[in-house]
């Protein structure tokens, strides 16, 4: 039976709302309907502001979904009971860099690949790294496997909760506001494969930087790889 690559466990802390990324329509609908009601309730004068995030989460989903993410959790509280407006999604990036199982050579691949055309960089293209560091890239070990992560910073208007990238608090009555938010890409090769994940983490608390980002690293230090499923295993497993 052909093996398989690892996938990456993520150990999250606090109370976590994991997507249902391969639930059928209905199910999905239904989780989502929930996971919106448990935080808004059922009060008359939230009705707009339900009915917008529901729309927003089914859209975020489906896009994630369709670009290959294996998982992705909202977070509900940390283990202090306080919410801290975070998105986590992982994605599967498989044959896009080669075939050569090698960490060193697959990170100067994403690397190429993340520098490649970038605007302003003004590094020569035949020095990735040099233009990944401008870029606020670093680069660390993690067991086996090597992580590059890069800091992404951009102002977003949110209407109700933050959207489907976060649970920050709204304006009054559920206004629009707009809000600087970060995302840090984590891209990790996987051990004894040619393949990489992408771990996407997004957050509107852009204010506390040094403290998300922290609390990214942490998590992404605390990522275990486990044995993936047989495919025998996935098709004998009961449906959610």
């Amino acid at each position: 039976m052909t093996t398989r690559s690892p996938r990456l466990d993520l150990v999250l802390p606090g109370a976590w709302w994991r997507a249902p990324l391969g639930a059928d329509a209905e199910t999905r609908a239904a989780a989502i309907a929930e996971f919106v009601r448990a935080r808004y309730g059922r009060r008359d004068d939230l009705a707009r502001t339900r009915a917008d995030h529901r729309a927003r989460l089914a859209r975020s989903i489906d896009e994630a979904a369709r670009a290959g993410a294996v998982q992705m959790h909202l977070s509900e509280s940390n283990d202090g009971g306080i919410a801290f407006a975070t998105t986590i999604t992982e994605y599967a990036v498989p044959g896009a860099f080669g075939t050569s199982a090698e960490p060193a050579l697959l990170a100067e691949r994403v690397v190429g690949a993340l520098t490649s055309g970038v605007a302003g960089a003004r590094v020569d293209a035949a020095d990735p790294w040099s233009a990944f560091a401008a870029q606020g890239g670093v680069a660390f070990a993690k067991g086996e496997s090597i992580v590059l992560r890069r800091i992404v910073r951009r102002g977003t208007e949110r209407t109700g909760v933050g959207a489907e990238r976060s649970d920050a608090t709204d304006g009054p009555d559920g206004a629009a506001e707009t809000a600087e938010s970060i995302t840090v890409d984590y891209w990790i090769t996987v051990p004894g494969s040619a393949e990489v994940v992408l771990v996407s983490l997004s957050s509107v608390l852009a204010a506390l930087e040094p403290l998300m980002l922290e609390l990214f690293d942490r998590i992404v230090a605390a990522a275990e790889w486990r044995a993936a499923p047989t495919l025998r295993e996935e098709l004998a497993a009961p449906r959610g």
